[in-house]
């Protein structure tokens, strides 16, 4: 399912790459899906024309992101030989109703949401990247949180229209969880991984008003964009083995994860800089873009600090880092002071 697509690397958002973007992981995920039914040995039963509803239903528009986790957990069963579990996952694959929605949704990690069985899925596939207790936030958060994304997405559309048409176009669920801070007093904002395309984990103590709503959906939407470019695959060639400072987290990272930090921060200084310009925000709302402002361009100066050393760039990592630095010396953020 991987190969790089650097032709599509451009920081700027663009709904039309957005589009392609999705189109062509979901190819990806029926061919791969193609390629293991063809494989299968005749102790698996499958039934060929509900192969084919599936496979017509992944290349013809959207999916949920629980597909892309059936998808993962499937070739980690059949890799570990666990038949049983395996086909009991074909099953759930091929029972997939063709009716799925497309549009951006708001969910909790429940299974009157996500599906039958999904919400455990989507936390084992979760904590991969993000080791922490997760739960759905109670009704009182989800309204709230939901209210401000909302509103938030509603001023990227007056203000952004570009970058909400490139955020739906590759969104299919934003995902809210409720999670405390760890033994270490180290707290998360939200998560992405691939093997959930289309879905953003965002943790509803953190979003207190429309700036933080639209931080945390910038962040979180563009670690999705990276994704897509790389088709899955890395923006660096780096061993995971190596360690460097991240400028997101307290903890030493391995490279693309200094990358992605880099970059969505770069993203968070194109969103804000633009926002804090708009006459959108109230006084209270302009004084916090700006403090997140400042930390995003800290965060982008000593990640590409970083960057610039030690990253052994894939094609595609390449292509993007070459386009955001093109962007980013052309000197068009501007100067928000207090």
């Amino acid at each position: 399912m991987r190969h790089a697509r650097s032709d599509l690397s451009t920081f700027i958002p663009n709904s039309q790459r957005g589009e392609r973007l999705d189109r062509d992981i979901r190819a990806g995920l029926a061919n791969s899906f193609r390629t293991i039914f063809d494989s299968l040995d005749s102790g698996f039963v499958v039934s060929p024309p509900r192969v084919e509803t599936l496979l017509r239903l992944i290349e013809t528009g959207p999916v949920q992101p629980g597909l892309f986790g059936i998808y993962a957990e499937l070739v980690m069963a059949l890799f570990e030989d666990r038949t049983e579990d395996a086909q009991v996952i074909l099953d759930e694959a091929l029972g997939l109703s063709p009716g799925i929605s497309i549009a951006l949704r708001f969910v909790t990690l429940d299974d009157g949401d996500l599906g039958q069985g999904q919400a455990a899925r989507y936390k084992r596939l979760l904590s991969e990247e993000m080791p922490f207790a997760l739960v759905s936030p109670l009704p009182e958060a989800i309204d709230k949180t939901t209210e401000l994304l909302v509103s938030a997405l509603n001023l990227l559309k007056d203000v952004i229209p570009d970058l909400l048409n490139e955020l739906t176009a590759i969104t299919r669920e934003v995902v809210l969880i409720s999670s405390q801070p760890n033994s270490d007093g180290i707290s998360f904002g939200g998560a992405s991984v691939f093997s959930l395309w289309g879905a953003i984990a965002l943790n509803t103590h953190g979003i207190h008003g429309r700036v933080e709503a639209m931080t945390m959906m910038v962040h979180e939407t563009a670690h999705l964009y990276l994704f897509g470019l790389a088709m899955g695959g890395r923006l660096v060639v780096n061993d995971d083995s190596e360690r460097y400072p991240s400028p997101l987290r307290p903890d030493l990272r391995p490279m693309e994860g200094v990358a992605h930090a880099t970059y969505v921060s770069a993203r968070i200084i194109y969103v804000l800089d633009r926002l804090l310009s708009s006459g959108r925000l109230s006084e209270s709302e302009i004084i916090l873009a700006r403090q997140h402002l400042q930390n995003a361009q800290d965060a982008y100066k000593a990640g590409m600090a970083t960057v610039q050393k030690y990253a052994r760039f894939t094609a595609a990592g390449s292509s993007a880092f070459e386009d955001l630095q093109d962007y980013m010396r052309q000197g068009k953020v501007t100067a928000h002071q207090e």
